[in-house]
């Protein structure tokens, strides 16, 4: 689009002119559209060919119709001559004419002002007419306020109160829902008036109207009545009166002047430009942007007024002159852009920080004005220029003074027309816009017609684009505006959601039909329907099968809904099988986000297991491994799942195991179980991994802590054909319990001798359950001198494997710590009969054999020939030892001495102590409490134990018969009968300790005849017995020949056996 030159500046002197061609040439497109239901009628699009272009018809007094039935210019036509690009630029705004009765009131009279509110228009007439309309044309109140032309009409900021000025000097205030109606008449013709915003909340129920007259005055009601209040006088008329919050904006002859009502102090003048006509052949156009911006039209020319604060004086300098008071205006205005147009300014306001322009003319006719003005135009020419008028238009300029858009509005009768006959009224909408008015809404006037213009919304938007094919920037364009971002969010909900997916879906067959089933899978979804309804199903089950015949459907199978919205099973497995086919990798990806009750996953299983069979490549293979483990988990199969679980060494597999408690489904994979810890111990370090490391990984504790839910017999079947890994159990489970793997001794001792020698001889010292000859034979198999030596041991054949040490190793040292170890005389002797030549042997046996060999006879056993070097030191330090050894005896002796003199002396005071025996107490044989004395028995026995019995229980009854208290007791009863009568004993207490001394000497008695507790003595004789059991030979022929009973061993006796051990209070 070419742009006109319109440059801003101050000096009007320097700005440049656009051709009207130029301006003409960037109009936006709008045209004549269809009447609605509502009897309005849609106005967009650009319907002009060329300049002549002629009008469409219109019913009803529609436009384009006069009185002569010529064919006129159609409203929003735009001039495209020499340029069909424009066609590809989308319109700005979008027009309508309001239809309703407003028809009828414009077949008798004409608007001549109109005022916009939030919730109606006010439209004054020339026949005195105050009309009330709604946004859709109809009519709501009307009152004749005036005589003659209303001029204008203000509307307070509660819409309460309306006020008309009129050529016949009064202004009317007129309360819409009350009956209050003031009526001043200042006797001349009054062109401006303007409501206080506040009317209605204020009693002052303040207005300023101005006129002919040349005053601006202010009417409010005071205390002490009505008061009229000359604010300026100017030379001229005033034209105008814009009042936003405090601040008050008029035109006159000098300018425009703002007035501060707060502060009812006057703010600022502002001259008019230079250059520019006479104020009284065209109206100034006021329109206040917000509290600090006011924009003024004045013929050709605008400017933009910006109000500042003003810095406040020092303290020190307030009083001097020059100085404001603190009454004084607290702003300042200034001029902050100023350009000049090719056109007369018949309205305006600000659209997006745009300026909105109500143009009339063109270049032509501003040079005609000027000349006009300056008194060289005949006549005939001004005759001929006003019925020869163009069509006003409406223009979108930016900050850059640059033309955005220039809509051509054929309005009827335009060309009779004059620029102060339209008129351009803002609505300014709150965030929630009554019904019925859009947001930034304007109204252009005109005797005959009034027209809505609204910025075009995304419904306008989204036809524009889709009449040329832009799918793509309209679904952006609406997703856009239902995320709440962009420049078409207040339109969102002009489009429906049914609109968008039928946009979207035409633009998917679009794309299929170009081949890009990509882009078309992606639009797809975003616009098909996500709703669990017949109708969405079967949109998205028909847009697949369409994706299917065109064998893209792994475009479409990532955006397949599975929640929600569920199509059919077949639809699911018919995507699954032709990825399993095609992509693997992408059968992987919807296998695993789908839920499982989308499909067949049993169907699915035999299909990867048959193609697993097909397949070689290696990634394949471990993809459909981890499909199967995953599809095996959901069918609630572990045993089949741990299986590509433990082949995948997939991570924490067997934690999984032990959370779950899934022993029973790894009991036949030892194998892959001891793998997976190969392959954790090689991921973690490049050095080959220890034995160590191998036992503690978590694969073969798991097997070795849980063996009564996986048996070892089970485990070594598994692992016999991988002798490492059964290696690795074996000595994990001998560390864990040496009697779990017993059954397997022997294979162990193969295992150790293979592949851990060096651990093979603990093994063999700890375990009982290997054949001897076998392991011999492995050990010889492997030249395992120690190991044979300790297995001859074992064996018995003590002299084999001390000449193995002697020969084969010559460590002498170890052939006497094997002989120490035996603590067989024999092999002493042969150690001695084998040294007798050799002095190496000889110097060995006399520095290391101790107390075991005696060095006489070692010394004998050397022949006289023989030389042995060092035997002199040698003797010297067996002499040494032995008086070391002596001491040590003799000094122990008189330790030992000492502790048992010690301890006599605790026992014996022990011993003379008393016990506290209870008579709930049982005795131990017959179980009757101790009080219950049985016949024949006269008292009860305790022992120092803790065990208590009747003397009858367990006394043999000569000894009992021998140890009858009374018979024990005669001589000190006659005792103390001879003492009685002597006069010795005087008192009960003397007859008491006579009885306890009776009591002391049977006691006496008793063990002369050495009875023990028969309880511990029974405790003691069977723990004897059992430790029989563990003899070795020469000890139990050691005991048989110093024991005096020939009792066989008895069965063990546990120590849980024996009887309670009553407690004893000592």
């Amino acid at each position: 689009m070419s742009q006109p030159k319109l440059n801003a500046g101050v000096n009007a002197a320097q700005q440049q002119h656009t051709s009207a061609s130029q301006l003409a040439a960037t109009a936006g497109a709008l045209g004549i559209g269809v009447p609605s239901r509502s009897g309005e009628e849609e106005l967009s699009g650009s319907q002009y060919e060329n300049e002549d272009a002629h009008l469409d018809e219109f019913d009803q007094g529609g436009i384009g119709s006069n009185d002569d039935d010529e064919e006129e210019g159609s409203i929003g036509g735009e001039a495209t001559d020499d340029d069909d690009d424009d066609d590809d630029e989308e319109p700005a705004l979008r027009y309508k004419r309001l239809g309703g009765n407003v028809h009828s009131l414009f077949e008798k009279d004409t608007a001549s002002t109109l005022v916009a509110s939030e919730r109606f228009l006010v439209l004054g007439t020339h026949w005195g007419n105050v009309v009330i309309i709604d946004f859709e044309g109809n009519e709501i109140k009307r009152w004749r306020a005036h005589s003659t032309t209303v001029n204008s009409v203000s509307v307070d900021l509660d819409n309460e109160y309306v006020a008309s000025a009129g050529d016949d000097g009064r202004v009317v205030v007129h309360g819409l829902y009350s009956d209050e109606v003031t009526i001043v008449d200042y006797s001349r013709p009054v062109k401006a008036v303007a409501l206080d915003p506040l009317y209605s909340r204020k009693s002052t129920r303040r207005f300023v109207s101005g006129g002919t007259s040349g005053q601006l005055i202010m009417y409010e009601k005071k205390w002490y009545g009505k008061s009229d209040t000359i604010l300026f006088t100017s030379e001229g008329p005033i034209q105008t009166i814009q009042w936003h919050d405090n601040l008050i904006a008029w035109a006159c002859d000098e300018g425009v002047q703002i007035y501060d009502a707060s502060r009812a102090v006057r703010i600022s003048q502002i001259a008019r430009p230079e250059g520019c006509p006479r104020p009284d052949l065209f109206y100034c156009r006021l329109h206040w942007k917000d509290e600090r911006t006011l924009v003024a039209g004045w013929a050709n020319f605008v400017q933009v007024v910006a109000l500042k604060e003003k810095a406040l004086p020092p303290a020190s300098q307030i009083g001097f002159p020059g100085a404001d008071s603190a009454s004084g205006p607290s702003l300042y205005a200034e001029v902050s852009t100023l350009f000049r147009t090719d056109f007369i300014v018949s309205g305006l306001a600000i659209y997006r920080d745009q300026f909105l322009i109500l143009s009339y003319g063109d270049e032509r006719l501003v040079d005609g004005l000027m000349a006009e003005q300056e008194g060289v135009v005949p006549e005939e020419g001004r005759q001929h220029r006003s019925r020869n008028a163009q069509p006003p238009e409406l223009r979108l300029i930016n900050r850059n003074i640059e033309e955005v858009s220039s809509d051509v509005l054929a309005l009827e009768g335009f060309q009779l027309l004059q620029p102060n006959d339209y008129g351009l009224a803002y609505c300014a909408s709150r965030p929630q816009p009554h019904a019925g008015l859009e947001a930034d809404t304007w109204f252009i006037l005109s005797p005959k017609q009034l027209v809505s213009v609204h910025p075009r919304g995304l419904k306008d938007h989204i036809q524009w684009l889709t009449e040329r094919g832009d799918y793509r920037q309209a679904l952006a364009d609406i997703e856009e505006a239902y995320r709440n971002e962009g420049p078409w969010v207040m339109y969102r909900d002009q489009i429906k959601e049914a609109e968008y997916q039928a946009i979207g879906q035409t633009y998917a067959q679009m794309l299929m039909d170009e081949g890009s089933a990509e882009e078309a899978a992606a639009v797809c979804t975003r616009a098909l329907p996500r709703t669990n309804t017949p109708e969405s199903v079967a949109a998205w089950e028909s847009w697949i099968f369409a994706f299917a015949e065109a064998n893209s459907l792994q475009e479409i199978a990532p955006h397949i809904p599975t929640s929600g919205l569920q199509l059919s099973n077949t639809v699911y497995e018919m995507v699954l099988a032709f990825l399993l086919a095609s992509n693997i990798a992408e059968f992987k990806q919807l296998v695993f986000a789908w839920p499982s009750s989308l499909f067949n996953a049993y169907s699915v299983v035999l299909a990867v297991e048959d193609h697993l069979e097909k397949t070689s490549d290696a990634g394949d293979v471990e993809s459909l491994k981890t499909i199967l483990a995953f599809l095996y988990d959901k069918l609630n199969q572990p045993s089949k799942s741990l299986l590509y679980h433990l082949e995948l060494f997939s991570d924490g597999i067997l934690d999984r195991v032990l959370r779950e408690n899934l022993f029973d489904a790894v009991r036949d994979k030892a194998e892959l179980v001891m793998r997976y810890d190969d392959h954790t111990l090689s991921s973690t370090s490049d050095e080959p991994a220890q034995l160590k490391d191998r036992c503690e990984a978590q694969g073969v504790q798991l097997l070795t802590d849980n063996t009564d839910a996986i048996p070892s017999a089970s485990v070594v079947k598994q692992l016999v054909q991988v002798p490492e890994h059964l290696h690795v159990y074996l000595h994990t489970l001998l560390a864990k319990d040496p009697h779990l793997g017993a059954p397997f001794a022997d294979l162990q001792v193969e295992l150790y001798a293979e592949y851990n020698p060096e651990k093979l001889l603990n093994f063999l010292r700890i375990s009982t359950y290997y054949s001897f000859d076998r392991a011999l034979e492995i050990c010889e198999e492997r030249s395992l001198v120690p190991e044979m030596v300790f297995v001859l041991g074992r064996m018995g054949d003590n002299h084999r494997a001390l000449m193995l040490i002697i020969e084969r190793l010559r460590d002498v040292p170890r052939a006497i710590e094997f002989a120490k170890e035996q603590n067989d005389p024999e092999l002493w002797n042969d150690l001695v009969m084998y040294s007798r030549d050799k002095p190496e042997f000889i110097l060995a046996l006399l520095e290391l054999g101790g107390t075991h060999i005696n060095p006489t006879k070692l010394i004998h056993n050397i022949p006289p020939e023989l030389s042995v070097p060092g035997i002199r030191r040698a003797l010297t330090n067996v002499l040494h030892d032995y008086h070391l050894q002596v001491e040590l005896c003799t000094d122990c002796k008189h330790v030992l001495d000492g502790d048992c003199e010690i301890l006599s002396d605790g026992l014996r005071r022990l011993q003379h102590q008393g016990m506290a025996v209870d008579n709930d107490q049982l005795c131990l044989v017959c179980q009757l409490p101790l009080e219950e004395l049985p016949s024949g028995s006269r008292s009860v026995l305790a022992f120092w134990c803790g065990h208590i019995f009747h003397d009858q229980c367990i006394l043999h009854p000569d000894v009992l018969r021998k140890t009858q208290l009374r018979a024990a007791s005669d001589s000190t009863l006659s005792l103390g009968q001879s003492r009685k009568r002597q006069g010795l004993i005087h008192s009960p207490r003397d007859q008491r300790r006579m009885l306890t001394q009776a009591k002391l000497d049977r006691t006496m008695l008793i063990k002369q005849y050495g009875p023990c507790c028969p309880v511990c003595a029974e405790y003691d004789q069977r723990k004897t017995q059992q430790a029989y059991t563990g003899w070795s030979q020469k000890e139990r022929r050691d005991r048989e020949s110093t024991s005096d009973s020939s009792t066989p061993p008895a069965q063990p006796l546990e120590k849980s056996e024996l009887p309670p051990i009553q407690t004893l209070q000592i």
